[in-house]
């Protein structure tokens, strides 16, 4: 669950930038904007204000793809200990366990319960059943690669990986980096979108919607806020990261494809999440948040690393919403 707050500009100029240094995908609360605002969205977005994110993304980009760095990767990829097939299969068994345990938990709160409640639940009860397939397909001897072969995606061994302190170093830096491409993304799909007459919410996400009229006395406020920032990265990042694209790979998938097809994956998954006028952006925002958390993958060799990138945008989307 990425909170993609950030891919709704707000009418003035101060709660434009405060919405794009939010600008980032997967489900978090943002502050209400300027209601009257948001139904402008050409005039709420100036055209400086777009030049100058997308300067920042190609700088942004430059960073990325020159400093050595972030350049560095290793040979092989990540060592993933699952068969590719394996991997493919549990990630569909994840998607599948996931709905069927948010339907289950939307049904037990009942239509009487409060909105943030009924989705705190399905929130928790969607990622659980996530990380329940990871931990069983772990624990299973039988879905490990069959004599210890080495290949990208089957489990091969991982000569380099980055240190535990280094991977967490680089992802508090691609989280930062990751910033401005993901605001120049989604304040263009806002603009594009104006420009066929849709109009972009206040607030980009059910959830921070449901947030935004709660508070922290709402012990439901508090479940989203901890299956925001640590339930959810934790899963997803096991589910997109892990099983998904380790499997890609290991089904012949080059790490370019099998890291664009998750991010995007991971994107529409989301799709019903985002509330109508909020989806343009709020794609846009998660493709490039999941493509960038693919290559911090391949990059660190942790699958950690994502994992914190993820948590401290849904962290930053939560704070600005507060």
């Amino acid at each position: 669950m990425a909170l993609a707050a950030w891919g709704v500009p707000a009418a003035s100029a101060a709660a434009g930038a405060r919405a794009i240094c939010a600008a980032a995908q997967e489900s978090t609360p943002a502050a209400a904007g300027d209601a009257a605002g948001a139904a402008s969205a050409v005039a709420s977005v100036p055209w400086w204000m777009l030049a100058a994110w997308w300067a920042a993304a190609v700088a942004a980009l430059a960073v990325l793809s020159r400093v050595e760095w972030f350049r560095g990767m290793p040979r092989i990829g990540p060592a993933w200990p699952l068969r590719a097939e394996a991997s493919l299969f549990g990630w569909a068994v994840a998607f599948v366990a996931a709905a069927l345990a948010g339907a289950v938990a939307a049904g037990a709160m009942g239509d009487a319960s409060p909105e943030l409640a009924r989705l705190a639940a399905q929130s928790w009860a969607t990622h659980g059943a996530q990380l329940a397939v990871v931990v069983v397909l772990l624990a299973s001897p039988g879905m490990r690669p069959r004599g210890g072969g080495s290949a990208p995606g089957r489990g091969g061994v991982h000569f380099q990986p980055r240190g535990h302190a280094e991977a967490a170093a680089l992802s508090v830096a691609f989280a930062l980096l990751l910033i401005p491409v993901a605001a120049a993304a989604s304040t263009t799909a806002t603009v594009v979108q104006a420009w066929f007459g849709g109009a972009a919410p206040a607030v980009g996400h059910r959830t921070l919607q449901a947030m935004a009229g709660s508070g922290a006395g709402d012990p439901w406020w508090w479940a989203s806020v901890a299956g925001a920032a640590i339930v959810a990265p934790i899963a997803e990042e096991w589910c997109y990261r892990g099983l998904l694209q380790q499997g890609l790979k290991g089904i012949g998938f080059g790490r370019t494809a099998a890291v664009c097809a998750t991010g995007v994956l991971f994107a529409l998954m989301h799709w019903a999440a985002l509330p109508e006028g909020a989806r343009a952006p709020g794609l846009a925002t998660l493709a490039v948040l999941g493509i960038g958390w693919g290559i911090l993958y391949e990059r660190t060799g942790r699958i950690t690393a994502p994992i914190v990138a993820h948590a401290m945008f849904n962290a930053v989307n939560l704070a600005l919403a507060g």
